[in-house]
């Protein structure tokens, strides 16, 4: 399945910067989103279930490694691949 990565990932982007009006934090496909406090884990999980919808793929929670932080772009990379 082919997707245009930098289409999903500044639709993704727009999702957290939505999620976060009250906030002046610029969001970037590589922002440690949970780092950075945008998003908490209710957050992240909506945001996945949202990358789900978005690209008709399931995401395996069981082997994402979230050591490093979580960004957009590992997310879409775990996801899609």
């Amino acid at each position: 399945m082919g997707f245009d990565m930098t289409a999903l990932e500044n639709d993704l982007v727009g999702w957290v910067a939505r999620w976060n009006e009250e906030t002046d934090l610029v969001v970037e496909a590589d922002t440690n989103l949970q780092g950075a406090g945008l998003l908490d884990s209710m957050a992240l999980v909506a945001l996945v279930a949202y990358l789900e919808d978005q690209t008709d793929t399931s995401f395996d929670f069981g082997s994402f490694n979230s050591s490093g932080g979580v960004t957009i772009r590992d997310l879409i990379k775990h996801c899609v691949g």
